[in-house]
């Protein structure tokens, strides 16, 4: 599958929510991208390639601008099965969190020393089916900073460090990189434009360190999200789309464009697809708005 299909495929797709939900403007589009209000709710996703099952629970900490959050999943896809535990803190604009979790992995990819593990080498790997299963357990500490500039701009930075078992030498699904086992540092930022009649799009900057073969790797990844509110139920939904492309600097002596993305693309990208819905369990009438 070519990276432009797949492009084309997320403005369709995007496109085809936008006018389902025209006529269903009164809750807005940018509420995902705001400080929630208290309660419990059920979160279930539609993620590429798999779903996922969440339970939420929101709760004011002295005062409405401070916030505790408990949340547990459960995500299974087609090629992994991962499920985490987190706890968040938020004072005011600033979110500190940590997580547990469990992640069993049917499609593990790794590589000996000296196996070509670029796109090519882990395409020829999957098409083969000559990869196997391996389950690993992981920690995770985060400082999430949420800084709303106007009623039409919020700057995000998720930054995060994760501490992981399993093997060395493997690939990671969710991140389209090649890594070892360890530490692993990750920070996310975003530049949100949004309107409540549109939803909220930005220009996002990835930014990795990680060890391969011993040796530390810094990589930086360029794209954009996009969020929304579909409109395919009266509220709480949310479309999400994030595109991210690895270009420039090398990996162990490797081009990023030849190591980074889904082997499944020619082209050193990958993508995030996923829609959800929000079921409330106890709380306001309406996530995202105040009673």
């Amino acid at each position: 599958m070519r990276v432009s299909k797949v492009l084309v495929s997320c403005v369709v797709v995007a496109a085809a929510c936008w006018f389902t939900g025209v006529a269903r403007a009164d809750q807005p589009r940018d509420w995902m991208v705001a400080a929630q209000p208290g309660g419990t709710y059920m979160n279930l996703d539609v993620i590429f390639p798999g779903v996922q099952a969440q339970l939420e629970h929101r709760m004011p900490v002295y005062g409405q601008a401070n916030e505790l959050t408990l949340r547990i999943n459960a995500l299974p896809t087609l090629v992994f099965y991962e499920s985490q535990a987190d706890v968040d803190l938020r004072i005011v604009i600033l979110t500190l969190g940590a997580s547990v979790g469990f992640r069993e992995v049917f499609h593990a990819l790794e590589f000996g020393p000296g196996e070509r593990y670029d796109r090519v080498g882990r395409r020829d790997v999957e098409f083969g089916g000559n990869y196997g299963k391996s389950a690993s357990a992981f920690g995770e500490g985060r400082a999430t900073l949420s800084l709303p500039f106007n009623d039409w701009a919020v700057f995000q930075s998720v930054n995060s460090v994760r501490v992981e078992g399993g093997r060395d030498r493997v690939f990671d699904w969710r991140l389209g990189i090649m890594r070892d086992s360890g530490a692993l540092f990750r920070s996310d930022t975003t530049l949100f434009l949004k309107d409540r009649s549109f939803g909220a799009f930005g220009p996002r900057v990835q930014l990795l360190n990680y060890k391969l073969d011993g040796l530390s790797n810094t990589q930086v990844n360029y794209g954009f999200t996009f969020t929304t509110r579909p409109g395919l139920r009266r509220r709480n939904d949310i479309l999400f789309i994030s595109v991210l492309f690895g270009v420039g600097g090398t990996v162990n002596g490797l081009a990023t464009e030849r190591t980074y993305g889904n082997h499944l693309f020619k082209a050193p990208v990958t993508f995030e697809l996923a829609y959800r819905t929000v079921l409330e369990l106890a709380g306001p009438d309406v996530p995202g708005e105040d009673e």
